[in-house]
């Protein structure tokens, strides 16, 4: 009753609510100056739209903080815009520089991306694809296939949309984007021989892969090439894998007659052959050349200066994302004719390869 007189000078204040309107892609449209058509076929992903309108309704949607309705596009589509892509081992540089390039170029064309990481486990290889399928992702990019690989023959087979990248199969079947691996190997050690290097250690990659099998034959070839002996004594089995590799480069290292330069299968057991030689007290170059494989952004690093095979992993990784795409909203023409692209690796000479040390001086006191 105190309050009484008080409150009856107090009127409640009633707050309008303003519901924030969600852009539409009507407005993105018109904010383009362009059709309602042509903004949904750049939102979507499709190709064949003139690069200044794409921009144009790209800013406008970047400008309007546009959101499209991602359940009705997949009830009216039957799309998820969603790509599975599975690696093989994400603790190596190689599959974590090519990720993060695939899914930036899958988020510019429309697409989110689902990583899978299968360890070289092909139990687990498999389960991820049967995951990626219950959750009706557009299609799969596999970075995990091995050389004989029964389960991408099937989905392969079955016109399901995918793409291969860095790996193969031995069939040759499906789309894919890979770099010449037997070349590169062929071309490192002819570089080595050139050198003066005869005793060529060489650290393999699993023979159940494309590139560890291609790798491994491009070394032999260019050993028989040049009349050397293939000595087995000096292959080891490193898979890809540092605490491997650095066990098959200590046992090289340690043995009664060494080899005077090792190739690595790839720049990750390359720099595991360099942490053997550091601990065994083995200079490089000047007792042991060391080369990789693969030209990771790494191994330019002024301390490692890792002589190696550049593959051009960023483009190959682009032109994966790119194509995934093309194969999604196309899946019978790359059913009727598969896309597939070798990309010609470079050999980048930097400090971990030298001359022989006998044939080194000689050209200092000559």
């Amino acid at each position: 009753q105190y309050l009484k007189p008080i409150t009856k000078y107090f009127k409640p204040v009633k707050h309008k609510r303003t519901a924030k309107t969600q852009p539409t892609l009507t407005d993105v449209a018109r904010r383009a100056e362009v059709s309602r058509a042509t903004a949904s076929r750049v939102l979507n992903g499709y190709p064949h739209v003139r690069r200044q309108l794409r921009q144009a309704v790209l800013d406008a949607s970047k400008a309007l903080s546009y959101q499209p309705n991602q359940i009705a596009r997949s009830l009216l589509s039957g799309k998820t815009h969603t790509i599975g892509l599975i690696v093989a081992d994400l603790l190596n540089p190689f599959y974590a520089e090519t990720a993060k390039v695939i899914i930036e170029t899958a988020r510019g064309r429309g697409y989110t991306v689902i990583l899978c990481n299968s360890d070289y486990v092909p139990g687990l290889h498999m389960e991820h694809v049967e995951l990626l399928r219950r959750r009706n992702v557009d299609g799969i990019i596999f970075g995990s296939v091995y050389y004989d690989d029964p389960g991408v023959e099937e989905l392969i087979a079955s016109g399901y949309p995918c793409i291969l990248f860095n790996r193969r199969l031995r069939s040759g079947n499906g789309n894919y984007v890979v770099a010449d691996n037997g070349y590169a190997t062929r071309v490192v050690t002819q570089h080595l021989i050139s050198l003066g290097h005869r005793r060529i250690g060489f650290i393999a990659g699993p023979s159940e892969t494309s590139t560890g099998t291609e790798r491994l034959q491009g070394h032999l070839q260019a050993m028989e090439d040049a009349g050397l002996p293939c000595d087995p004594a000096l292959v080891r089995q490193g898979y890809y894998k540092h605490e491997y590799a650095r066990q098959a480069a200590e046992s090289l290292l340690n043995s009664p007659d060494r080899p005077s330069a090792i190739v690595a299968g790839n720049d990750l057991m390359a720099l595991s052959v360099l942490q053997a030689a550091g601990e065994s007290g083995i200079q490089v170059p000047a007792e042991l050349a060391v080369v990789g494989n693969d030209g990771l952004d790494i191994t330019a690093h002024h301390n490692l200066a890792l002589t190696t095979v550049g593959h051009y992993i960023h483009e190959m990784a682009e032109l994966t994302g790119t194509w995934m795409v093309e194969i999604i909203q196309n899946p019978e023409r790359f059913a009727r004719q598969p896309f597939q692209h070798v990309l010609r690796p470079t050999l980048i000479i930097r400090r971990t390869c030298g001359a022989m040390p006998h044939l080194a001086s000689r050209r200092k006191t000559g």
